[in-house]
């Protein structure tokens, strides 16, 4: 989805809700993945909860990763952090696309 694209080029994160049925559509479609109705961007809350992390120790790809829920969606972001515990409420603090071409999505623990 080009559109999905360009917003996250400038660090924006947008989500295709559903013209009908009302519910966003992850990973990113022009199609609703429930009711097949189109979708457009819309903007929406980027706190979620950790479900589960995990780190990584191969070559190039250290961090920590987890698997975060928000607003009906799930993805894997990454985290700076080594603070962390399943069920805590984070946020994303940060997305884009990598000079490699992929899209990041870093998150941090929030205060509450």
């Amino acid at each position: 989805m080009r559109e999905f694209i360009e917003h996250l080029k400038t660090g924006k994160f947008r989500v295709p809700k559903c013209m009908s049925c009302g519910r966003n559509a992850w990973p990113p479609s022009h199609c609703c993945p429930y009711c097949l109705s189109k979708t457009s961007l819309k903007k929406i809350e980027t706190t979620g909860i950790l479900l589960e992390f995990t780190s990584s120790h191969c070559k190039g790809k250290e961090g920590i990763f987890g698997l975060v829920e928000m607003s009906g969606i799930k993805l894997v972001g990454s985290f700076h952090t080594t603070h962390l515990k399943e069920g805590m409420k984070v946020r994303m603090k940060e997305c884009g696309i990598g000079p490699d071409g992929t899209a990041f999505y870093f998150f941090t623990p929030t205060m509450a």
